[in-house]
């Protein structure tokens, strides 16, 4: 990250050659969206949080698990995430 700050600074002398700050953000923009993960199916996610047990010992499958209703809501923000980063860099 600190990189692509580095990068994008205006330059001090305008010598020419190299890549503007538009071009160099742009290509750092494609760059991130070949990376960034496809999103998540949140039925998919569901169906397999439901088959997840709690912990060794105690009653509880699924929703009725803290711990999976927990992970649930992080994979929703982590999808939030993912298209506000995706939609920022198209």
């Amino acid at each position: 990250m600190i990189d692509t700050i580095v990068l994008t600074r205006p330059k001090e002398s305008s010598s020419g050659g190299g890549k503007t700050r538009e071009e160099i953000v742009q290509d750092q923009c494609k760059e991130y969206l070949q990376k960034i993960p496809t999103d998540y199916v949140m039925t998919e996610v569901k169906e397999l949080l439901q088959k997840l047990p709690g912990p060794k010992g105690l009653p509880g499958k699924g929703s009725d698990v803290p711990l999976n209703v927990f992970l649930y809501q992080e994979i929703q923000r982590m999808q939030n995430i993912i298209s506000i980063v995706r939609n920022t860099c198209q």
